[in-house]
């Protein structure tokens, strides 16, 4: 049965998308942290980004290692 989609090897997979946007979120809160610290900014907003950074980081990491897992089961 036929989905009338062609798989293109060049075109990212959805956990390849979701990997580049939660990299992509993380850089973007990562230069806001930064800039706060510069201004010295050490407020509840500036927790609560932290907070959402190692959360962020958590969820990249497991999304990295369930992409890997994947891609040799599919080697296999």
């Amino acid at each position: 049965m036929s989905t009338g989609h062609t798989v293109n090897p060049f075109e990212p997979s959805s956990q390849q998308r979701k990997i580049a946007h939660l990299v992509r979120r993380i850089q973007l809160l990562t230069l806001e942290l930064q800039e706060a610290r510069k201004r010295e900014r050490h407020t509840t907003e500036l927790a609560a980004k932290q907070r959402t950074l190692e959360q962020l980081r958590w969820r990249l990491a497991a999304l990295a290692r369930r992409a890997a897992h994947d891609d040799l089961g599919n080697a296999a």
